[in-house]
């Protein structure tokens, strides 16, 4: 071994081809192999340049092979590239790589057993594609369809004014009804789901209200306003810990907001408050019951040992002591070994006086 080997250079790998490698990575998604594909695509997602592409077909691989935690890893991170348009996912209703990263991620959240969040991204999804199809309508010059689109932008912001002028006038009800009118013409309007929130948070309608509040929150997820109903209805239903949850991530989102700060201080207080009520009514378990005085001073001869309490739960007779007058439920009265002793001396007492006074008698006779 020569002295100077250690002065050899390792041979340098060939640079990856990303085209060739997402060329091979296509061919096991046609064979199935979902696991050879997962490996080809951790590859492209750890080059320097990133693009939104691989990480979606990395999702898909991960959502075949159940690893859905990795899908919604993967989804997140598509969501912060900027939306553009992806061809060949038609059939799930998917144009735009923003909308198949949700649609992966509802498929994931479903799969945990997450609900909430499935219908949540499933609603997001939506709503991109919405939107979009409305603007594509406008591109294409369809003058009839650009009308109508128009004409229900229209009239959900009618309806929408008409439930605002109702609801200053505290007339909940029927702001409530105006507001559902105009989601029947746009359902995807986030400040429809706010308002109709709001209405039914004054009606008390929490559970109603919660439903529109999470939409509004799923429609726009920066807007703070979602995240200040979800915890003033969790307030409202007195589950104060989990709103307490809700109104530090919106003080969080908007540190300023002095309705959130308000909101959030109320909160806290409550907890503070229910804290220290179960703190005082925390019962001392190792702690015995004090005696009263009269009851020490009766327990302290060694002849009160056996001493048993006799009820009287019928009696209805009034008594007084220094307290005044009253009529007692139960009445408890003491009977000692030494009573017991006395009234069995008197008795044999009185036996031997009667026996003595029959035999004088029988004598006489």
């Amino acid at each position: 071994m020569s002295m100077f080997s250690f002065m050899k250079k390792e041979p340098e790998l060939p640079p990856i081809d990303p085209t060739l490698v997402l060329a091979e990575a296509q061919e096991c998604l046609k064979e199935k192999d979902f696991d050879s594909a997962l490996e080809k695509f951790d590859l492209l997602c750890s080059l320097s340049v990133q693009s939104p592409l691989p990480l979606l077909s990395r999702a898909t691989c991960r959502l075949q092979l159940k690893k859905y935690e990795g899908v919604l890893e993967d989804c997140e991170k598509v969501l912060m590239f900027l939306n553009a348009d992806i061809d060949g996912h038609e059939e799930e209703s998917c144009t735009t790589v923003h909308s198949l990263a949700l649609m992966r991620m509802a498929k994931a959240y479903k799969e945990l057993g997450n609900l909430d969040s499935a219908k949540s991204s499933l609603m997001r999804k939506n709503a991109i594609e919405h939107k979009l199809g409305r603007n594509r309508v406008e591109d294409d010059g369809d003058v009839a369809a650009e009308d109508m689109v128009e004409k229900e932008r229209q009239t959900a912001e009618e309806w929408k004014e008409k439930g605002n002028a109702e609801y200053k006038k505290e007339n909940w009800t029927l702001a409530l009804e105006f507001y559902k009118n105009g989601l029947g013409y746009d359902m995807y309007n986030a400040k429809l789901h706010s308002n109709t929130c709001m209405a039914l948070i004054k009606l008390r309608r929490w559970s109603q209200a919660l439903r529109h509040a999470e939409q509004c929150i799923a429609l726009e997820p920066t807007w703070v306003k979602g995240y200040y109903m979800k915890g003033m209805i969790l307030s409202g239903e007195s589950k104060i810990e989990q709103a307490l949850v809700v109104l530090r991530q919106a003080a969080n989102m908007e540190p300023g907001n002095t309705q959130i700060k308000a909101l959030l201080d109320e909160v806290e207080s409550r907890v503070e408050y229910v804290e220290s009520r179960l703190r005082r009514r925390k019962p001392a378990k190792d702690k015995e019951p004090e005696q009263p005085e009269q009851q020490k001073a009766d327990d302290s001869g060694n002849d009160n040992d056996n001493d048993r309490a006799v009820e009287d739960v019928d009696s209805d007779e009034e008594y007084c002591d220094d307290d005044g007058c009253r009529t007692p439920k139960k009445i408890k009265l003491k009977v000692t070994r030494a009573d017991v002793i006395n009234t069995a001396i008197e008795l044999a007492a009185a036996a031997v006086g009667v026996a003595v006074v029959w035999w004088f008698v029988t004598q006489r006779d």
